[in-house]
């Protein structure tokens, strides 16, 4: 899927030397928006490195009967727009198993993957320990909730059982991941009777010229 990627692109893997590559996307997000600080630089940069391992996570355990090497995922960045897009695995050693065992091994490679990325990006940037464990429960219940909402809309699943079955997943993919129930938000309704995420971090767009608040931020209050 790499050779897809339209150019000028580089290449994020956690298996080698990307510290070039992080930091060529910090940078994008540095220049092009210097006056929403370095908070938002840094979780941008998270976020970015982790939305596509955490979807794949969730893909694989529910819609495939094995999981790639999540661990060794290559992702090709736009030094043009700054966005993390696409991405390729070594073809060997898919993992097989049943639902339940799926998501264990997708939870595996996701920590293992990254716990190499933040190394790789201590170089570049500070981000604590608990701000990115937030930022990744915020990214886990928001793709969760994003692919259940297919579902419902797929007529796979009722819409009343939507809660139910998310709080059930939730907590198996927090304990698989070792996170604090302390890091994760909890699922909100809003006035048009929509679920959505009340997030525990806050990705300061609203600190953007361009910026708002998210939806769920939590400093939207």
């Amino acid at each position: 899927m790499l050779d897809e990627i339209a150019k000028p692109t580089c290449i994020i893997e956690a298996d080698r030397d990307s510290c070039k590559q992080i930091a060529t996307l910090y940078r994008f997000w540095q220049t092009h928006f210097p006056e929403a600080g370095r908070i938002y630089w840094q979780t941008r940069t998270w976020t970015m490195l982790i939305w596509q391992p955490v979807t794949l996570a969730l893909i694989t355990t529910y819609y495939t009967d094995s999981v790639p090497k999540l661990s060794s995922i290559q992702q090709a960045l736009n030094t043009e727009t700054g966005t993390v897009g696409n991405f390729a695995f070594p073809v060997e050693n898919w993992q097989r198993g049943d639902q339940h065992q799926r998501l264990a091994l997708a939870a595996k490679e996701l920590n293992s993957l990254l716990n190499k990325l933040s190394v790789q990006a201590s170089e570049v940037f500070h981000l604590s320990s608990a701000t990115s464990e937030k930022l990744l429960a915020d990214t886990l219940m928001e793709m969760l909730l994003r692919g259940l909402k297919y579902m419902v809309a797929s007529n796979l699943l009722a819409e009343d059982r939507l809660q139910a079955v998310y709080t059930h997943e939730l907590e198996h993919w927090q304990q698989a991941l070792s996170l604090s129930q302390k890091r994760f938000g909890w699922l909100d309704i809003d006035n048009k009777g929509e679920h959505f995420v009340q997030r525990q971090s806050c990705c300061m767009h609203y600190k953007r010229k361009d910026g708002e608040f998210c939806q769920g931020c939590p400093q939207d209050k």
